[in-house]
């Protein structure tokens, strides 16, 4: 009996060796998983996004979103995504599919591989000059807030001629000019506390001094 004793103790220690090996090896994530995007973020002009289709890899494609807020896809051709968010985005392309008869059902995978610039530039008479820059789930601040941010207006603004300038889609650009007295500088009147002015990722601010 001892002579099988030895070469099966052996054999069980090897055994349990090579067992502990693979149970300390870390587990990898799977070939060929997806990257994923937060599914709240809203996309925007500029954005590119990486789009994927389950079991479908002729239908894969990377596209800046344009200025008009669509991507052209296989089969599909041009949808507008900006303005959804990542999962709505998703959800809208599998819908699309389906209706069109495409595929029967459609799982989408869609990536922000590269943000479009989300800030805003804030020059001359403010106390901080410099950039805002947008959060994620935002498209547009009020000019207040955009401000207040940048510490406000310094002792010597001209409050009530601020320009601000805004590139169009179709890459014109506007100027305008507001009047911020009454809504920033603490002089404001009841019901006055914001100017309700939307400013967008890439507009430019201007804030003159006063000549006295």
């Amino acid at each position: 009996m001892s002579r099988f004793f030895f070469p099966l103790t052996a054999a069980i220690l090897l055994w349990c060796s090579a067992g502990t090996a693979m149970a300390a090896e870390p587990a990898s994530a799977p070939v060929g998983t997806p990257a994923t995007t937060d599914p709240s973020y809203r996309l925007i002009a500029g954005d590119t996004v990486a789009i994927s289709v389950y079991g479908e890899p002729d239908l894969s494609a990377t596209q800046i979103i344009d200025h008009s807020g669509e991507v052209r896809l296989p089969l599909i051709g041009e949808i507008i995504l900006t303005g959804k968010s990542v999962r709505e985005a998703e959800q809208a392309l599998e819908k699309t599919y389906k209706e069109r008869q495409f595929l029967k059902a459609p799982v989408v995978n869609l990536v922000v591989t590269s943000y479009f610039p989300r800030e805003v530039s804030v020059l001359g008479a403010v106390r901080a000059p410099g950039t805002v820059v947008f959060p994620r789930d935002v498209t547009s601040l009020d000019i207040v807030e955009v401000i207040t941010r940048v510490g406000g207006f310094t002792p010597i603004s001209k409050s009530d001629a601020v320009t601000i300038t805004h590139r169009t889609p179709d890459g014109k650009e506007t100027v305008t000019t507001v009047d911020l007295e009454n809504t920033i500088t603490g002089r404001h009147r009841a019901g006055r506390d914001r100017a309700e002015l939307a400013i967008y990722p890439g507009d430019r601010i201007w804030v003159p001094e006063r000549l006295f």
